[in-house]
């Protein structure tokens, strides 16, 4: 339940080292679809109710009274999300605007970067006490299935990221970074695409460790779902267990990461104050439209979570009519 970053953090998306939690990696989806433009967004974020609801079946086999529960979670988030944080996105990409002007300084960029961790939170503490009733809620053998796919995404990861050798990572890194660029200023000179390699080698590689900090976040996930019926704190723990990932990190693995978050902000400055003024102009082109797509999806009424009352079919039923 945990995304793999690169070797790097960078300041390109929300969250922490790592998300957690499924919703964290729905919302997620919002911000990834900005990346193909326009209206897309708003698009993407009115469909959330049902999406997010296959990302949380995607970990859990829900029962009828858990899939409704879930449900009615996920309005109550969505409309949460809509009223309080969709005017603090057109909020930021707006400052973001006003700041992108060269020199681009490394510390705006770590100032933005921290008001959208805080986005992040503030997610997560609204929706922790729904999720952790849903988690209470699930059977040993519905726990037993949570934690087998768990170890199956285990298993991906350390095929994806320590069965390649440390040149690999960097190249797929820098493909990565650059393809990222690419979607928010048009295509980069050589001198730009030199500018990132050059920039991204002062990274360091935290590929394994980070893995080792996911495991050791899940074994405590199982320790606190062992006594979901019974902890009084249970609640309050999965919050916390949400809020803080960094309590699992070593003092060394903090200081790298933080490391490495400098090391991006300033690579980001650096290409921001590259640019020729037709990839600016691309740029703020992209952003202009983001706050906008924001502004409209607070104002659209129709963009409310659907009615899923009579005459809707819920995922389960439609996995039943499928089978059958």
């Amino acid at each position: 339940m945990q995304v793999p970053p690169p070797s790097v953090t960078l300041p390109a998306g929300p969250g922490r080292a790592g998300r957690v939690g499924r919703l964290r990696v729905v919302v997620t989806v919002v911000v990834a679809a900005a990346l193909l433009g326009g209206c897309v967004v708003r698009v993407v974020y009115n469909q959330l109710d049902w999406l997010a609801l296959l990302y949380v079946e995607d970990y859990f086999d829900l029962d009828r009274a858990q899939e409704e529960q879930a449900r009615q979670m996920i309005g109550r988030t969505i409309s949460w999300h809509r009223e309080n944080q969709l005017p603090r996105y057109a909020t930021l990409m707006r400052t973001v605007l006003g700041g992108i002007a060269p020199p681009v300084e490394p510390a705006f960029l770590a100032d933005r970067y921290a008001e959208v961790v805080s986005f992040w939170d503030d997610l997560l503490r609204h929706v922790a006490p729904d999720f952790a009733r849903l988690l209470q809620s699930l059977s040993d053998e519905q726990v037993s299935d949570l934690f087998a796919k768990l170890a199956d995404d285990n298993r991906e990861l350390q095929e994806d990221y320590s069965g390649i050798s440390r040149e690999e990572r960097r190249a797929k890194q820098d493909k990565a970074v650059i393809k990222a660029f690419k979607r928010f200023t048009g295509r980069l000179s050589p001198e730009q695409e030199a500018l990132v390699r050059t920039r991204t080698a002062r990274f360091h590689d935290l590929s394994d460790d980070w893995l080792k900090r996911r495991e050791a976040w899940q074994t405590e996930l199982r320790v606190l779902m062992a006594g979901r019926k019974t902890d009084p704190l249970f609640a309050e723990r999965i919050t916390d267990l949400l809020l803080n990932p960094n309590q699992f990190d070593s003092p060394g693995y903090r200081r790298l990461v933080l490391e490495n978050q400098q090391s991006s902000f300033g690579l980001v400055a650096a290409v921001l104050n590259s640019l020729s003024p037709k990839q600016s102009g691309h740029l703020r082109n992209h952003l202009t439209t983001y706050a906008r797509d924001f502004d409209a999806l607070v104002r659209d009424s129709a963009g409310q979570p659907p009615d899923r009352g009579s005459g809707q079919t819920s995922n389960r039923e439609r996995r039943d009519d499928e089978a059958s």
